[in-house]
C-alpha cells in the first residue's frame, strides 16, 4: 500500500494551494468584471478538486485502521489503487502549483484590486495572453478530478468485496451504504462549491430536497421515470435553481440536456439540438428515442413548460430511464412528479439572500453598512423578494441610474406610469401584479439606457427591441454579422452570373402581345421595387462599405452589463430571460405600429443571413439552418399576431378606409421564399408549403408565369410537394412551367430543357415510363446541343434516364448512362460532390437485377456503396434520409452477394429510423420494407416476409404519387416480391391472385394500356402460365389423394393439401 505520509502530504499540499487559489479568484472576480465568467468557471473546477481531495482524506482516515490479509487478492488490488491515488495527488499538486503562478501573473505587481482603467485593461490583456495555458490546466484539473473519482469508486468496490468475504454481509446492503456515502460526499462537494449568488439557504434546502427525492432508495426499486416538478411565479429563480442543481450534481450524470418548452416549435428545435449531439437525425422523435435507449445516467431539464396547448407529458422521452426536472408556472403540472414529494413550490427569496443579491448586484462595497442593509430590506420587500426583480434593481443602482436611497421613488414613478398605460388591458390578478414588479425594475433600466446619449447605448436599445422578436435563447453573434456580409456576397455572385455570356438559341421574334407583356412586367417590377431601404438597427445597416464589428460588440456589451442579455461563451451566443423578452416586446410604450417595425427588422435580419443556392452549399450552412429555425418561427408568429392586431385596430376606427392596410409586398415575398428554404431543409414541409403558396400567388399575380421569379418559385413549390409524396400535384406545376418555357423561351432554351428533365423524373415516379423516357431523351438531346455533353445539367439528365432504363430492365444501357454521368461529374464537381455520389449509387444499383441478383461487378458495387454510405454518415449524420437510402442499397448489394445476415442487420437498423423520421407511409420507408422482405425470403423466413409485403402493398399509401388510373412503381415491385414469396410458401392460389392484380397494374404504366409493351409484362405472362400449370398439378394431386387416401398412406407419402 502507498506510504501514508505521502497520501496525507499530497492532499494537504493540494488543499493549501487550492484554498489560496479560490481566495485569489474570488477577489479578482469582484475586481475585474471582464474576466468574471472565466474565473468563475476556473474557481468551480478548483473547488471540485478540493472536494475530491477532502473525500480522499476522509476515506483514508475511515479505513486506515482496517487490516487485510497481505496475501489476499483484495489487499493487492487496494494497495495498487492507493498507489495510483498517490501518483494522481502529486500530479494534481503540480498542476495546482502551475495554476497558482498563472493567477499571480494575471494579477500583476499592482495587487488584486484594479487600480484604475488602465490597470484593469492590463489585467484583462494578461489574462488573454494566458488563455491557452489556463484552458490546458483546466482540462488537466478535470482529468485529475475524474481520475481520482474513478479510483475512489474502485476502492469502495474492493472494500465492499472484502467486507462481504470477512463478515458475510449482504452485498446489496453494503451497496446501499456505499451509495449513501457517495450521496453524502456529493452534498459536501456542493456545499464547498457554493458561490454567493441568488441561491442562498432557501435554494440550498430546495436543492437538498430535490436531490434526496432522486436518491430515495424506494424509487430506485420502482421502474418509473424519475421526474420532479418545480413550479412558481415568473422571475422566482426556477431556471437558475435547475442550472445550479445540474452544476452541483454533474458528476452524477453522463449528460445534462435542456429543453425550451415555451412553445411547441421551441421544443422541437431544442430536441433537434439534443439529437445532433447524439449523432441521430435532428428531430424530436429521434432525440426522444435516443434518450429512451441511452444506458447512461442523464438529466433532462424541461424549462418554461407553460404552453397550455401542448400536454406536458408529450415532452417526456418514453421508458423509465433518466431524471427529468421541469420548471413551470402552472401548478397543475405537479401531477407529473414521480419522486419524493413530486414537486417544489418557488415563491420568493428569503430576506437575507435577497438583500445580499441586491447589494452585490449594485456593486456596493463590503462590509455593508447598516444604512445600506436597511435600504436593501425596504427595496427587496417592495419587490416581493423576486430574484429577477431584485437583480434588475441592483443593476440599475450599479449603473447610477438611481441610488439605494431614491430607488423606491424612481420605482414608484415607473410603476404608476406603467399602470396608467396598462389600465385598459385585461392583464391582472396576482401573476400580473408580481410580473409588474419585474417589469417596473426593468423599465427603470431601460429608460436609463434610452436617456444615455451615446452611440453604444442607442445601438443597444435598437438591438434589444429587435431581439424581442427572435427566440429568447441562443442568438449567435455570427447571425448578426452575416446579416450584413451575406447580402454583399449574394449581390457579387448575382452580378458575376449576369455578366456571363451564355449561348442562346435563335427563337422567332416575339409578337406585339409578348412585347406588351414584357413591358408590363418591367413596369410592375420597377414600381414595386423597394426603394425605402432595409428596416434594420443602425449598427447592422450596410450604408458603409466596411462593417464595424467593434460597434456591434460595444452595444452587446452594454446589454450584457445590465443583465438584459446573457452571454454564453460555449456557443458564442446571447439569451434573454423570458420575462424580459416579453416586456421589451409588449411594454405599453411599444405601440402596435412600432412592434410591426421591429418585427420587420427581425425578419429582415434573418432573411439577409440566408444565402440562396449555390452559395448556401458550404459546410457551416447546415448548422446555420438549424439555428435559424426557431428564430424564424418566432418572428413569423409575432408577425401574424401584429397583422391581426393592426386589422382589429383598423376595424375599430370610425373611418377604417383611411388607414393603409398591411400588405404582402416584394420584400415579404423574398423573405417568405428564403424562410421556406430553411423549413424545407429542416424537414418542415407543410410550413414551407404555406409560405411558398403565398409567395407564388403574389409573384404570379403581379408578374405572370413568364417572369423567371414566378417559374422558380413554382418549381420550388413543386419540389416541396414531391418531398411530401404528392407527385401528382408536383407534376402539374412542372408541366405548367414547361409549357410556359416552351412558349416564351423556346423548346431548346437551357431552362426549358432543365424543366423538361425535372418533369421526366416526376413521370417516372408516377409510373408513366414511356412519357418520362421521351422527355428525358429530348432533354439530353437539347442539352448536348446547347450546353455540351459534359455540362453538369446534361450529365444529370443522363443519370436520370439511366434509372428509367433500369426500370425497363435495360440493365446494360442503364450502366452505360450512369458510367458517363459518374465520369463527367467526377471531373467537373469532384468525386465527393453529392451529385457525384448519387450517380455512383445509381451505377452500383444498376449492377443488380430487378429481382436483386448481382449481374456484374458485385464487389465493385459493394465498395462503391460502402464509400457512399460512409461519406453521407460523416456529412449528414447517421439518420439523414440520404444516409438511410445508402444503407438500404448497401444491404441490397450484400444480399445479392449472398451475405443475407449482414443485409438484414443493416435493414433492421435503418427501417425503424425511417419509420420514425420519414413516416410509415413515405415511399422510402415502404421501399425499404419491401427490400427487407426480399432478404427474409432468401433466408427462408417466408411468413415474416409475407407480413412485410402485405403491409407495404396497401393501395391507399400510394394515392398521392400515382395517377388515378395507374399504380406507383414501388407498389408494383412490392406486389411482385409478394407473388414470389407466396409461390415459395406453396400458396399457389394466393400467388395467382397477386399475379392477376400485377398484370392489370402493369398495363396502366404509361396510360392507354401501353404498359403491356414493357418487358416486365412478358415476364408476368410467363409467370402466370407457370402458376396455372402448378395449380393444375395441385388439382390433379388433390383429386388423386381424395380417390386413394389409403394408398397414399401405405406408400409412406402424405396427401397433398389443397
Amino acid at each position: 500500500m502507498a506510504d501514508p505520509f505521502s497520501i496525507v502530504a499530497g492532499t494537504a499540499g493540494i488543499l493549501e494551494i487550492s484554498w489560496r487559489l479560490v481566495s485569489y479568484l474570488g477577489k479578482v472576480k469582484s475586481a475585474a468584471s471582464k474576466i468574471e465568467r472565466d474565473l468563475a468557471a476556473l474557481s468551480f473546477e478548483v473547488n471540485a478538486l478540493i472536494g475530491v481531495t477532502e473525500s480522499i482524506q476522509s476515506l483514508w482516515k475511515d479505513y486506515k485502521e482496517k487490516h487485510l490479509d497481505p496475501l489476499s487478492p483484495d489487499a493487492k488490488r487496494i494497495g495498487g489503487l492507493w498507489q495510483e491515488i498517490n501518483l494522481a495527488l502529486h500530479g494534481s499538486r503540480d498542476v495546482m502549483g502551475r495554476l497558482a503562478l498563472l493567477v499571480e501573473e494575471v494579477i500583476g505587481k499592482d495587487g488584486i484590486e484594479v487600480q484604475g482603467k488602465r490597470d484593469g485593461i492590463r489585467k484583462v490583456l494578461r489574462k488573454q495572453s494566458k488563455e491557452v495555458e489556463i484552458r490546458e490546466i483546466r482540462q488537466q484539473i478535470t482529468s485529475h478530478q475524474n481520475s481520482l473519482q474513478l479510483t475512489l469508486s474502485a476502492l469502495n468496490l474492493c472494500y465492499v468485496r472484502s467486507a462481504k468475504d470477512a463478515n458475510g454481509q449482504s452485498v446489496d446492503l453494503l451497496s446501499e451504504k456505499v451509495e449513501y456515502w457517495g450521496f453524502k460526499l456529493n452534498h459536501e462537494l456542493a456545499a464547498i462549491r457554493t458561490q454567493v449568488t441568488a441561491d442562498g439557504d432557501n435554494k440550498a434546502s430546495k436543492s437538498t430536497k430535490c436531490s434526496m427525492a432522486f436518491a430515495d432508495p424506494a424509487t430506485e426499486k420502482q421502474h418509473i421515470q424519475k421526474r420532479f416538478i418545480i413550479f412558481g411565479l415568473g422571475g422566482s429563480g426556477k431556471t437558475e435553481f435547475c442550472c445550479k442543481f445540474a452544476q452541483d450534481n454533474r458528476q452524477s450524470f453522463w449528460g445534462v440536456f435542456w429543453i425550451n418548452a415555451s412553445s411547441r416549435q421551441s421544443v422541437q428545435h431544442t430536441y433537434a439540438t439534443i439529437a445532433q449531439a447524439g449523432g441521430v437525425e435532428p428531430n424530436e422523435r429521434a432525440a426522444k428515442d435516443w434518450l429512451a435507449n441511452l444506458d447512461r445516467p442523464w438529466l433532462l431539464i424541461i424549462d418554461n413548460a407553460d404552453d397550455l396547448s401542448t400536454p406536458l407529458e408529450e415532452h417526456f422521452p418514453e421508458g423509465d430511464r433518466g431524471i427529468i426536472l421541469v420548471t413551470t408556472r402552472n401548478p397543475l403540472n405537479r401531477v407529473h412528479g414521480t419522486v419524493g414529494q413530486g414537486s417544489c413550490h418557488f415563491e420568493k427569496l428569503g430576506e437575507t439572500e435577497a438583500n445580499d443579491l441586491l447589494l452585490r448586484a449594485a456593486c456596493e462595497p463590503a462590509p455593508w453598512s447598516m444604512t445600506a442593509k436597511n435600504y436593501a430590506t425596504k427595496i427587496t420587500n417592495h419587490l416581493g423578494f423576486l430574484a429577477l426583480a431584485v437583480l434588475q434593481a441592483g443593476k440599475a443602482i450599479a449603473k447610477r441610474i438611481c441610488t439605494l436611497a431614491n430607488y423606491l421613488e424612481v420605482y414608484d414613478r415607473s410603476w404608476q406610469r406603467i399602470r396608467r398605460l396598462r389600465r385598459k388591458s385585461d392583464q391582472g390578478g396576482k401573476e400580473g401584479t408580481i410580473n409588474m414588479n419585474v417589469y417596473s425594475s426593468y423599465e427603470i433600466i431601460f429608460r436609463g439606457l434610452e436617456a444615455t446619449d451615446s452611440l453604444a447605448t442607442q445601438d443597444a436599445v435598437q438591438l434589444i427591441k429587435m431581439f424581442s422578436f427572435f427566440s429568447w435563447e441562443d442568438l449567435r453573434i455570427d447571425v448578426l454579422t452575416m446579416s450584413v456580409e451575406h447580402p454583399r456576397r449574394q449581390t457579387e455572385h448575382d452580378e458575376k452570373e449576369a455578366a456571363k455570356t451564355t449561348v442562346k438559341p435563335v427563337v422567332k421574334a416575339p409578337s406585339w402581345k409578348m412585347k406588351l407583356k414584357e413591358w408590363a412586367i418591367w413596369v410592375v417590377t420597377v414600381v414595386q421595387k423597394d426603394v425605402t431601404g432595409s428596416v434594420l438597427p443602425a449598427v447592422l445597416r450596410d450604408d458603409q462599405r466596411d462593417f464595424d464589428e467593434d460597434r456591434l460588440m460595444d452595444a452587446l456589451d452594454q446589454l450584457n452589463q445590465l443583465s438584459l442579455v446573457y452571454y454564453q461563451e460555449a456557443t458564442e451566443s446571447y439569451s434573454m430571460h423570458p420575462l424580459i423578452h416579453t416586456w421589451v416586446r409588449e411594454r405599453p410604450q411599444m405601440s402596435t405600429s412600432e412592434q410591426a417595425l421591429w418585427c420587420q427588422a427581425a425578419t429582415t435580419a434573418l432573411a439577409r443571413c440566408i444565402l440562396l443556392p449555390p452559395l448556401d452549399a458550404i459546410s457551416s450552412s447546415e448548422s446555420l439552418r438549424r439555428h435559424l429555425l426557431p428564430h424564424i418561427s418566432h418572428a413569423l408568429k409575432y408577425q401574424n399576431n401584429i397583422a391581426t392586431a393592426l386589422s382589429d385596430n383598423q376595424k375599430a376606427r370610425k373611418t377604417p378606409w383611411l388607414v393603409l392596410r398591411h400588405k404582402f409586398g416584394r420584400a415579404q415575398a423574398i423573405e417568405s421564399a428564403k424562410f421556406s428554404l430553411i423549413y424545407v431543409q429542416n424537414g418542415y414541409f407543410s410550413e414551407a408549403e404555406a409560405l411558398q403558396v403565398k409567395t407564388r400567388e403574389f409573384v404570379c399575380s403581379r408578374l405572370g408565369m413568364e417572369h423567371i421569379a414566378a417559374r422558380r418559385i413554382t418549381l420550388f413549390l413543386a419540389g416541396t410537394y414531391g418531398l411530401q409524396m404528392r407527385t401528382n400535384t408536383a407534376a402539374k406545376l412542372q408541366e405548367e412551367v414547361l409549357d410556359t418555357c416552351k412558349t416564351y423561351l423556346g423548346p431548346k432554351d437551357p431552362e426549358t430543357l432543365k424543366v423538361m428533365n425535372t418533369l421526366g423524373t416526376s413521370r417516372r415516379y408516377q409510373g408513366r415510363f414511356r412519357e418520362g423516357r421521351q422527355l428525358l431523351e429530348k432533354a439530353i438531346e437539347g442539352m448536348t446541343e446547347i450546353l455540351g455533353p459534359d455540362h453538369e445539367d446534361t450529365l444529370q439528365a443522363m443519370d436520370d434516364l439511366g434509372q428509367l432504363e433500369w426500370m425497363y430492365l435495360n440493365y446494360a444501357n442503364a450502366r452505360d448512362l450512369h458510367t458517363k454521368a459518374v465520369t463527367g461529374m467526377t471531373k467537373i464537381l469532384g468525386p465527393l460532390h453529392e451529385r457525384t455520389l448519387i450517380a455512383k449509387e445509381h451505377l452500383a444499383m444498376a449492377c443488380l437485377s430487378f429481382e436483386g441478383d448481382v449481374l456484374v461487378d458485385g464487389p465493385k458495387a459493394h465498395d462503391t456503396m460502402i464509400e457512399v454510405s460512409e461519406e453521407r454518415k460523416s456529412r449528414f449524420g447517421k439518420e439523414h434520409p440520404w444516409t438511410l437510402y445508402a444503407i438500404c442499397n448497401l444491404a441490397r448489394v450484400k444480399s445479392g452477394l449472398g451475405d443475407n445476415e449482414e443485409a438484414e442487420k443493416l435493414m433492421r437498423t435503418a427501417l425503424p429510423i425511417a419509420q420514425r423520421n420519414l413516416g410509415e407511409n413515405h415511399y422510402g420507408t415502404l421501399s425499404g420494407q419491401a427490400h427487407l422482405g426480399k432478404v427474409l425470403v432468401r433466408k427462408g423466413r417466408l411468413d415474416d416476409a409475407e407480413a412485410l409485403f402485405l403491409d407495404a402493398i396497401k393501395r391507399q399509401r400510394y394515392e398521392s404519387s400515382a395517377r388515378d388510373d395507374g399504380e406507383h412503381p414501388d407498389r408494383i415491385a412490392a406486389l411482385f416480391y409478394l407473388l414470389r414469396c407466396n409461390q415459395a410458401q406453396g400458396k399457389i392460389g394466393d400467388a395467382m391472385r397477386v399475379c392477376e392484380e400485377l398484370v392489370e397494374a402493369v398495363s396502366t404504366i404509361g396510360g392507354q394500356g401501353l404498359g403491356l409493351l414493357h418487358p416486365f409484362a412478358k415476364q408476368l405472362q410467363d409467370k402466370r402460365e407457370e402458376l396455372k400449370r402448378l395449380l393444375e398439378v395441385r388439382q390433379v394431386a388433390v383429386s388423386s389423394a381424395d380417390a386413394k387416401p389409403d394408398e397414399a398412406v401405405s406408400s409412406g407419402q402424405e396427401p397433398v393439401p389443397a
